[in-house]
């Protein structure tokens, strides 16, 4: 995984919950590489996953509610280190739908061996669309993250229904999308 993820959630922690927390989480999940991270190095995944746990402990707020929550500021982070990537895009639909063709085409660009998740997209109407997201990494939480993410990128109300698709590990989830008319807000259905 990118080194980007790490250093957008380290910095998550240090304006959430400051200094003191990062250097707490870091040492509390003993990552292989120390928690020193460059934005463009490649990380186990299993890293993240294990600061994730120690935030959680600490703050005893759930792990599936941290990266979710991470997610959403990931999107912002993405946007704001690659604005290009979305100046054609108009609704979280339209980018969502370009994820995979287009957005992941220009990560594997930039980074050759990234491993960017698989998410493939079907619209049902203007306002539905059904999300299918895969990766060995099964963090399906801050793909849910980021839905929601783009949905506030684009001041659009979107429920979002996710089902998991495969033997349970999380590998594969279904993400049912509804976008509401009228609102700025988007919420999360279980």
């Amino acid at each position: 995984m990118k080194g980007l993820i790490f250093t957008s959630f380290l910095h998550l922690v240090e304006k959430e919950y400051g200094l003191e927390m990062v250097d707490k989480v870091i040492a509390q999940a003993a990552p292989p590489s120390g928690g020193i991270y460059t934005t463009v190095g490649n990380y186990d995944h299993r890293e993240l996953i294990a600061m994730i746990a120690a935030l959680s402990k600490n703050i005893n707020l759930s792990v599936g509610h941290l990266t979710k929550t991470f997610g959403v500021y990931l999107f912002a982070e993405l946007i704001a280190a690659y604005p290009q990537w979305i100046t054609n895009f108009n609704s979280s639909f339209a980018l969502l739908s370009k994820v995979d063709g287009f957005i992941h085409g220009e990560v594997k660009k930039l980074y050759p061996d990234a491993s960017p998740p698989s998410f493939k997209c079907t619209h049902y109407s203007e306002t539905r669309m059904q999300v299918i997201y895969q990766s060995p990494r099964c963090m399906g939480d801050v793909a849910e993250g980021l839905i929601l993410g783009c949905a506030a990128y684009y001041q659009e109300k979107i429920t979002v229904r996710r089902e998991t698709i495969d033997d349970g590990s999380g590998s594969s989830e279904r993400f049912l999308l509804k976008r509401v008319a009228g609102s700025n807000a988007t919420t999360s259905e279980p």
